[in-house]
Order: structure tokens, then C-alpha cells, then sequence
């Protein structure tokens, strides 16, 4: 199959990734379905183990964890999916299912995860094999691949957030910092009927946000919210601002740190945050990328987007590191 393949990690200028013509075709094991891919989501975690942030799992790798497609292929065990059924893949490609964590439903805090794209191939290809288990099934999701695929990551974290907020419909929600995870944590308080407030710089992002139905838009760490707020998620890597999202938050409301990195987290005046909660991501789980496909079927999850062809892959990756894509998001159409 065709697939585009890193052997040596470098900066994305470099060029690291190559397209082979003849990877070998993987075949579903008893467990198993295999995919035919028809787009993969491009994401900065890629560029990150492709420059090698990140240490290299797997040589040769085929990077990529935001898969959707069509079953074209099955085990012999597998019950739940039938050849042309749509399905996706996320970054959980496996867990143990013994340890403590995956037998109370915290699969991804277990020390054996595996994920795509880093510990086993993912989706810059035209197939890929996941387990039955871990797959997600996408029929009567009203969206095309190319919405799909970035559903598979920026959307199922959105979620993994949301629900890290415990919040309830009549709540007021925080988003600081807006990018396409925040865009579908809108959308999914939207549908749920839960207030958001906006916190974003950029005014393409206020108009975005505005638009799919934020209930303010302003900067919090400058002038405040309007009034105090439930749970707020946070996304900028600068940890010195999060004591004045913590003084935004109500009385035992709730802060989700959903960024990547971070500089040192400062708090100078402890007692005006009493009270508040931090909570952090970590990979994802079963149950949340459910819940969000499960709300897709009923919300509108299509995202701005911009569609790059299989060998532009590289040039994408770079101008997602520079900033100069416009779009949210950047998905490879493979099929």
C-alpha cells in the first residue's frame, strides 16, 4: 500500500517523511478490522514526533491518529462491524484491560496504552487495522470523511474536557484560548445547553466562536468574565496567567487544563483561590470518544477545514507549525 513513512526523526524542514509505494498491506487478526482510509486529521502531536519532541516508537512509523474510513475487511471474532461500515480510530489504539485503571473505566491512564500513530502505524496510508474493541463506529454520523477524521481527535478531547467539567445545562462555561478543540467544546455546550464564555485575542476567533453560538466573547484575563463561572478549560501554555482564571470561577468551580505544555504554574495569592478545583487531560477513552459520535448524530460537527491531497502531507505539517493556515483544521484526503 501507499503510505508516507518516518525512519529518522528532524525538523519537518528537513523533510523526514517519505511516501513508499510497497509498505506491507496489514491484515486484520481475529480481533481486528481493517480500514481503508479515506481521510486522516493532521495534528501537531504528529509534528512532534516527527521532530522528535517526542521519542520515536516505532521506526519505520506511519504517523497519523485522526482516522475515518470504511470497513473493507473483518476478523473472524468480530461481531460489531461488517465490511462497508464507516468507522474511525483515535489515539487509543489499545489498552490492557486488566490494570486497575482500564477495570474502572480509566483506560487512558493505563501504563500499557498504546496509541496510534506513535506506538503502532496510524493513518497517513490507505489502510490500517484496528481492534474491534477500539474502533468507533461511524454509520448515522451526518458527516463526511473529511469532518470525520478531525472528530477523531480535537473532537473526542473537546469531550474528554467537557466531561473533566462536570458541568450541567443551565452552567456557565470558560473557554480560554480558541482552536479547533475549543471550537467543538462550543458546539458540544450548544447542544447540551450550556453558556459559553470566550476567551480569545484573535478576532477571527471571535467571529468563530461568536457565530456558532458562544454566549460571550471577550478576554477574561483582562477584563474579567461577566460573572463568575462554573468551570473554565484552559489551553494557553502560560502558566503564570491561571491564577486569574481561577479568581473568574465560581465557588467550587472546576479549571481544565487541556493544554499540551505548559511554563510554570504560579499562584501568588492562595486564598482567592479556595475552593477551586485543576484538573488536567490525558489521552483518551472509550466512553468519551462514544459519547461525542453518539452527540454528532444530533449536533452539527462539521468543522472549517482545509483539505490537502496525500502528497502534500509535509507541506501541511509545515504550515501548521508556521501558522499559515487559515482553516481550524488540516485533513489529508487519502480515499
Amino acid at each position: 500500500m501507499k503510505a508516507w513513512i518516518l525512519e529518522g526523526q528532524a525538523k519537518i524542514e528537513e523533510r523526514p517523511l517519505r511516501i513508499v509505494d510497497d509498505y506491507p498491506t496489514p491484515m486484520p487478526m481475529d480481533d481486528q478490522i481493517r480500514i481503508k482510509i479515506m481521510a486522516t486529521g493532521i495534528c501537531r502531536t504528529d509534528l512532534h514526533i516527527a521532530e522528535g519532541d517526542l521519542p520515536l516508537h516505532k521506526r519505520p512509523l506511519i504517523l497519523g491518529h485522526e482516522i475515518a474510513g470504511v470497513v473493507d475487511e473483518v476478523g473472524d471474532d468480530v461481531t460489531t462491524f461488517k465490511v462497508g461500515d464507516r468507522a474511525g480510530l483515535t489515539w487509543l489504539y489499545k489498552a490492557c484491560g486488566s490494570c486497575r485503571y482500564c477495570i474502572t473505566g480509566q483506560e487512558n491512564y493505563c501504563p500499557h496504552i498504546m496509541r496510534t500513530g506513535w506506538d503502532v502505524d496510524g493513518g497517513f496510508a490507505e489502510y490500517v487495522v484496528a481492534h474491534e474493541a477500539y474502533a468507533l463506529p461511524l454509520n448515522g454520523v451526518p458527516l463526511g470523511f473529511d469532518d470525520l477524521a478531525p472528530l477523531m481527535c480535537p473532537g473526542v478531547a473537546a469531550y474528554l474536557a467537557f466531561e473533566l467539567a462536570s458541568l450541567k445545562p443551565g452552567d456557565k462555561m470558560g473557554i480560554v484560548g480558541f482552536g479547533p478543540t475549543a471550537y467543538y467544546l462550543v458546539k458540544i455546550a450548544e447542544g447540551l445547553g450550556i453558556d459559553v464564555y470566550v476567551s480569545t485575542r484573535s478576532k477571527g476567533h471571535r467571529e468563530i466562536a461568536e457565530m456558532i453560538g458562544a454566549t460571550w466573547v471577550g478576554n477574561i484575563l483582562q477584563e474579567g468574565p461577566p460573572s463568575p463561572l462554573d468551570s473554565i478549560i484552559w489551553f494557553p501554555p502560560v502558566g503564570e496567567a491561571l491564577e486569574k482564571a481561577l479568581k473568574a470561577l465560581a465557588p467550587a468551580g472546576i479549571l481544565v487544563l487541556a493544554q499540551i505544555a505548559s511554563t510554570p504554574i504560579t499562584i501568588m495569592d492562595y486564598g482567592s483561590i479556595w475552593g477551586k478545583t485543576i484538573k488536567t487531560v490525558y489521552n483518551v477513552k472509550r466512553s468519551t470518544s462514544r459519547a461525542m459520535v453518539e452527540l454528532a448524530k444530533k449536533v452539527d460537527m462539521s468543522i472549517e477545514k482545509r483539505i490537502f491531497r496525500f502528497e502534500e502531507l509535509q507541506d501541511a505539517m509545515m504550515m501548521s507549525k508556521r501558522g499559515e493556515m487559515e482553516e481550524l483544521v488540516g485533513v489529508l484526503r487519502i480515499g
